[in-house]
């Protein structure tokens, strides 16, 4: 399985994707300097959500509205990644939003764990062909049920905890299940406002991980957010992990 010109799974690097998440909305009147930062910390990847507000229940649409990605910037967005050698994908909540990723190449696609029941949207994403990276709640069922959560070509499920900022949790460990063949994908996207923890999943044979990253102390998720030089350090740990596996 690839993303792009990365191929995945057990003896090949680990796939790093960068959420830019809401961090980037007080970074948007300098994308190319956020965009270059992320590239310089050795990231794989960066990822941006497309919602409405309105997808969300009312009492959030307040809220939520003030996070909107602009959606005309999707355009710029994917050209900074690619310009700076970066794959991008986004978090898909609509159709508009996966037409808009099919439109400007996305190299992936995003299902987050509030959508694990959305057939709908899972079924767009697919007919895309596009890579798919499909997020389940890990406290709410076994590692079974996530991994093989639905036979479909171009999927990789993500364990997540969605809590913001995560603590005292478990991460899946594959290799204490016999039955687990190797290429079936896992992933984990990770809320702790630490990097141990995907640090974890990668030495238990994460294909990829996924990392809030921000640009200030003040960004909307700075709490399970790492600065640049977080997440560069973080980085070189997994590479150093994967030499020790």
């Amino acid at each position: 399985m690839n993303i792009g010109i990365h191929e995945l799974g057990h003896g090949h690097p680990t796939f790093i994707i960068a959420e830019a998440c809401s961090n980037i909305m007080l970074h948007l009147d300098r994308l190319d300097v956020f965009v270059e930062a992320v590239a310089n910390t050795g990231a794989d990847a960066l990822k941006v959500q497309l919602f409405k507000a309105e997808h969300f229940p009312e009492a959030e649409w307040e809220s939520k509205r003030k996070v909107e990605f602009p959606r005309n910037l999707i355009g710029e967005f994917a050209n900074l990644c690619h310009k700076h050698n970066l794959l991008w994908g986004a978090s898909v909540f609509d159709d508009e939003a996966v037409d808009l990723c099919v439109d400007h190449e996305a190299d992936f696609l995003k299902l987050a764990t509030r959508e694990w029941k959305n057939e709908p949207l899972l079924r767009k994403c697919l007919d895309t062909k596009l890579q798919l990276i499909r997020s389940y709640d890990w406290t709410q069922g076994d590692f079974h049920a996530g991994i093989y959560g639905g036979v479909y070509d171009n999927v990789i499920h993500m364990a997540c905890i969605p809590q913001y900022p995560a603590f005292n949790f478990t991460v899946p460990n594959v290799y204490k299940l016999d039955d687990y063949p190797e290429s079936v994908l896992w992933g984990w996207s990770s809320h702790s406002p630490d990097t141990l923890d995907v640090l974890l999943a990668v030495s238990r044979g994460a294909a990829v991980v996924e990392k809030h990253v921000r640009g200030s102390f003040y960004d909307y998720e700075s709490g399970w957010s790492l600065s640049f030089d977080e997440f560069k350090k973080m980085v070189g740990d997994i590479r150093r992990v994967e030499a020790m596996r």
